[in-house]
This record gives C-alpha cells, structure tokens and sequence, in this order.
C-alpha cells in the first residue's frame, strides 16, 4: 500500500495498511489520524487546503463501506452501485460493454447466464443491472475502466478505483 502525505510517499506493508483500517474510529478517517491518535501525536497541519479536498470518489473508496466489502468482488459492486446511483440514466451503456463473445452485464441473470457458462452474475446493489463475478481481478479492473471511461471519469479517478478494488 502506498500513503501520501504533504508531497511525501511512503511504502507500508498490508497487514500495517489492515491495522490502520481496523483502528478507523469514525467516518473518512485518514491513516494519518489514525496514526496520530494511535501514537498520541498532535497534528501541527491538519487543515487540508481547499485545492486538495478529497473528490466524491476518494470519499467513496475511503468509506466504510468500501473498505469492508467482502473481497474484490465487494468492492467491485461497491464502486459499481456508486456509479449507478450518480449517474442512471448513462450507466445504460454498460450494456455495450462486452469481451470477445462474453456479456459482462445484463438487466437480468438469466441472460447472464446464457451467454456463459460459470458467470457467477450478481445484481448491482440498487440497480436494475447484473453483471458476472467470476472474471480474475485484472479483468474486473479492465471492466471498471471501462465502465468508468464510458462514463467520463477521469483518468486519475479511474486509476484510483481499479486499484482500489483490488487491495
């Protein structure tokens, strides 16, 4: 995992990275506070400048409900439902994505599960779509950039999901 702080990067290993989640007592807390109120530390600059707030993405990938999804396909349909819910109407052309001969979503199982054998297909939470679980994560993070660059994130936004999901 890789925390950035005021123009610094630091490496720290997962099982680190998993105590400072397991220590977040409220909601958006960064590993920074966590750090500091685990050590006693007083922060001397904790006011993120306006130019730095983080995006409703950021927000999102530092939820609870992100950070505790079961497994990569948790949060996968995390950040899946979180599109959906921003923008319904465009999340539609998810329908046009597919792989070769392979429908990824669908508004029902059924049609899931007609176009592949083993597709595992899951509703996204909230939305009239399914879509298939069973892919490795790098195709899931493929899918997602997808989904995300038909949507007009940005690339900074997209490469922030796609590694997020697989933490």
């Amino acid at each position: 995992m890789v925390i950035v702080a005021t123009l610094k990067t630091i490496d720290i290993e997962s099982d680190i990275y998993s105590h400072l989640l397991q220590n977040t007592s409220e909601f958006g807390e960064t590993p920074s506070s966590v750090l500091r109120r685990l050590l006693g530390l007083t922060s001397t600059s904790s006011v993120i400048p306006p130019s730095h707030e983080k995006s409703e993405l950021l927000k999102l990938l530092a939820s609870t409900e992100f950070v505790y999804a079961k497994g990569v396909v948790g949060r996968f349909l995390v950040v899946l439902r979180w599109l959906h819910h921003r923008d319904p109407e465009g999340f539609a052309k998810v329908e046009n994505i597919k792989g070769r001969g392979r429908l990824y979503f669908a508004k029902d199982a059924r049609t899931l599960h007609a176009a592949g054998r083993s597709v595992n297909p899951k509703q996204i939470p909230g939305a009239p779509y399914w879509v298939i679980t069973t892919t490795p994560t790098d195709l899931k993070q493929e899918i997602l950039e997808r989904v995300m660059r038909e949507l007009g994130y940005s690339l900074a936004d997209i490469k922030a999901a796609t590694q997020a999901i697989a933490r």
